[in-house]
């Protein structure tokens, strides 16, 4: 007989919060990389920054094939067919590497025809060579860590995730006091070699986790067969794109900026710092809205479904709030860190309110995309963020070429993105049968 998975504050709590409070290590970890490179140079923080954008875009792919595998785990456990769930993270850990082995050879492709031409300024263009050739390398740790992370979240398990990125930020900041600007000095470098030294952790520490937790039976030579990869592909091809085309939607926001100016790039590399601080809470409850709602599709409890995500919407806002309510109400006071100049300062104090406002909206389209994701809709998914994609990027060409505005109005794009994405995601929620879908 399978169990049936708890949908009560506390059962969601348990599920999320160890996922935030991890994703919070990794914005400690961004906030001292920038803390320590804005005292390195200006270009240093930028040339890194906009380096640090690409990068997490092109492991959106990862992140699509790891997100999918989640939901396909969970799906799986609401079924009773748990034993499944180690056959797609055996087969998930073979795939990840190898993809991750192309993406190193494409960005060195990349800079060796001299991407970071691009740049306006030569000295930003120089920090982001230097750094994406150590960054690279992380692809390969990152992706096993993960497949890893998907294996428990599909599992319902997540304690452990907060453990591994306790231990990758604690790392990561040493790293950063050691290598940035401390007894090695070797400035952008070292903070991309600090990021891959604590993502090899990391991926260590999950991999310790899963031979513990399944014993001899992780080392059984059993994977998917080719029609399984190939609907994993299928499935997992819309979410791919989708997250892809978001950061690297979001990677072509900052470039833009960087055409406006140095001080307004500078600007929007703090306000980058404080919105995943927000981000967090959502991507704790995005994961776990994922797991919950295949899951319990899984179970044929559908009809459950509502409820459960007006109590994920809650634990999403409560959270923002808490978490992120300084950018509104004291926002010279977490930007001075990052400025020595008042002009600087004065901007980025009128840029993280606009942040704030923007995470409010996003705690309810968040919810209801992951909603989607996790039903097994990902081409629905993948329609609402290309609509919602092209009106963020004729807002954003407005903002920045066409009529230059100051970098507080500049990021009133946020604005723009998140309501046209919670306004697809409603009108398909609302109008449709999705809680049925098999995958």
């Amino acid at each position: 007989m399978k169990s049936t998975l708890s949908t009560s504050y506390q059962a969601i709590l348990k599920l999320a919060l160890p996922i935030s409070a991890g994703t919070f290590t990794q914005f400690l970890v961004v906030l001292t990389d920038n803390f320590f490179l804005s005292k390195v140079s200006d270009s240093a923080l930028n040339g890194a920054g906009n380096a640090g954008i690409l990068y997490i875009t092109l492991a959106m792919v990862g992140q699509g094939l790891s997100s999918c595998g989640q939901i396909l785990i969970a799906r799986r456990v609401g079924e009773g067919r748990s034993e499944r769930a180690l056959v797609l993270l055996r087969t998930g850990l073979i795939g990840m590497l190898v993809i991750g082995l192309c993406l190193v050879a494409v960005v060195q492709s990349g800079l060796y025809l001299g991407f970071a031409e691009v740049f306006r300024d030569g000295a930003t263009g120089d920090v982001f060579n230097e750094f994406m050739a150590v960054r690279k390398w992380g692809f390969l740790p990152g992706f096993a860590m993960l497949m890893m992370y998907a294996y428990f979240m599909g599992t319902a398990r997540s304690q452990v995730l907060m453990v591994t990125m306790i231990a990758v930020g604690l790392v990561n900041i040493v790293g950063d006091a050691l290598l940035i600007d401390g007894v090695w000095s070797m400035g952008a470098q070292g903070a991309a070699l600090a990021s891959f030294i604590a993502e090899c952790i990391g991926a260590l520490v999950l991999f310790t986790a899963v031979v513990r937790s399944n014993g001899p039976s992780f080392w059984e030579k059993t994977f998917l067969n080719q029609e399984e990869i190939w609907h994993w592909v299928k499935l997992a091809l819309p979410l791919v794109l989708q997250l892809t085309l978001t950061l690297g939607t979001w990677s072509m926001f900052f470039f833009l900026v960087e055409q406006v100016g140095m001080l307004e790039l500078k600007v929007s590399h703090v306000a980058r710092n404080y919105f995943m601080l927000a981000f967090t809470v959502s991507q704790g409850v995005s994961q776990t809205t994922r797991t919950f709602v295949s899951t319990m599709i899984g179970e044929e409890r559908g009809a459950d479904l509502p409820q459960v995500l007006k109590r994920l919407f809650t634990v999403n806002i409560i959270g923002i709030v808490l978490l992120s309510h300084g950018l509104f109400f004291y926002p010279e006071w977490l930007a001075a860190p990052f400025f020595d100049d008042a002009l600087g300062l004065e901007a980025a104090s009128k840029t993280l309110p606009v942040i704030f406002l923007a995470m409010l909206i996003y705690s309810g389209s968040s919810v209801m995309l992951s909603a989607i994701q996790g039903s097994g809709h990902t081409r629905t998914a993948l329609a609402i963020e290309v609509s919602a994609i092209l009106i963020y990027s004729v807002c954003a060409f407005s903002l920045t070429l066409w009529w230059p505005q100051p970098v507080w109005r500049i990021w009133w794009v946020e604005f723009s993105y998140f309501s046209s994405m919670g306004a697809g995601c409603a009108w398909f929620l609302l109008r449709n049968d999705w809680r049925s879908k098999q995958i």
